[in-house]
């Protein structure tokens, strides 16, 4: 999945809007209950990535479509929705914005940073479990067992022995690069991502969930990386910046992801017309916004 404000950004679902809940069984607790419609992906981040360019948003898979809110499943209970919540609030209050509006670069946590970090891989997984692409991967199958031992961990506090590798990097506006990308800055700053990534012989696997400019991933399958910049413990650690990630794997991947967004279709002209005419309201606003930065950058940046 793929997302982003102002023109550019991408989700491989349909987002439907629907009733707040329905009745179903708690994906955390197994209860019946009235479901609600939560997001896969905490929704303060979709304000703020809105608040900080348009408030409009597009995917890249239809980029003639503006939507509003990010992808939500009916997934959990009330119980299980506050137990997430709390943890959502703990990251957005001691990392996430501290970072992003005072730019703090040293940040004390504890378990409440694993536990927010799996709530999130956990359901991105649940949602790519359904793709059909991983359904019918027979050398994907283990991903349910990775979703059952988080689940475990997110529900009764049993620590999942087998799947505990947690890795954030936290990126910064991209002032100057030697690849041959487009969209670099955007990608490192701006957009919403989240995925499986495999090497081609499948020995290496790992979930993947990038907002804005902190990524953060879990390898499942393989050997993870061993720096220590990047890991995150189940306990009370420090987590400094800026980081060193030296990964062949996840750097390799993340270059490719910036070519498919600059490979991907654009809007049709009538609606670059529309997204030209939205600017215009307030440009120098837009122009001063973290969207418009990127955009900025990039254009700096590249090699046409």
């Amino acid at each position: 999945m793929f997302y982003n404000s102002n023109c550019i950004e991408l989700l491989e679902y349909l987002i439907i809007f629907r009733k707040d809940n329905m009745k179903g069984n708690c994906a955390l607790y197994g209860l019946e209950s009235d479901l609600k419609n939560s997001h896969i992906i905490p929704k303060f981040v979709f304000d703020y990535l809105k608040s900080t360019g348009s408030k409009y948003m597009r995917t890249y898979e239809e980029p003639n479509k503006r939507v509003q809110d990010g992808p939500k499943e009916y997934l959990l209970c009330e119980k299980a929705e506050q137990d997430f919540s709390r943890r959502e609030r703990w990251f957005a209050n001691n990392i996430f914005f501290p970072y992003l509006k005072k730019e703090k670069t040293t940040f004390e946590y504890d378990e409440n940073f694993a536990y927010f970090m799996i709530s999130v891989l956990w359901r991105v997984l649940i949602d790519q479990n359904k793709h059909p692409s991983v359904m019918t991967d027979e050398k994907l199958d283990f991903l349910k067992d990775v979703q059952n031992e988080w689940k475990l961990f997110l529900s009764n506090f049993q620590f999942p022995i087998n799947f505990n590798d947690l890795n954030i990097f936290v990126t910064d506006r991209v002032e100057s690069h030697n690849t041959e990308g487009v969209n670099v800055d955007l990608y490192f700053s701006r957009v919403i991502d989240a995925t499986i990534i495999t090497d081609n012989d499948y020995k290496t696997v790992a979930v993947y969930v990038k907002f804005l400019r902190f990524m953060i991933w879990s390898v499942v399958k393989g050997n993870p990386n061993d720096c220590k910049d990047v890991k995150i413990k189940f306990s009370k650690g420090v987590l400094k910046l800026p980081q060193e990630l030296k990964d062949t794997f996840f750097g390799g991947f993340v270059q490719n992801r910036i070519r498919e967004i600059d490979s991907r279709p654009k809007a049709t002209e009538d609606q670059q017309l529309k997204i030209a005419k939205e600017i215009k309201k307030n440009e120098k606003e837009f122009w001063e916004s973290d969207a418009g930065k990127s955009m900025l950058n990039d254009y700096k940046n590249a090699k046409f």
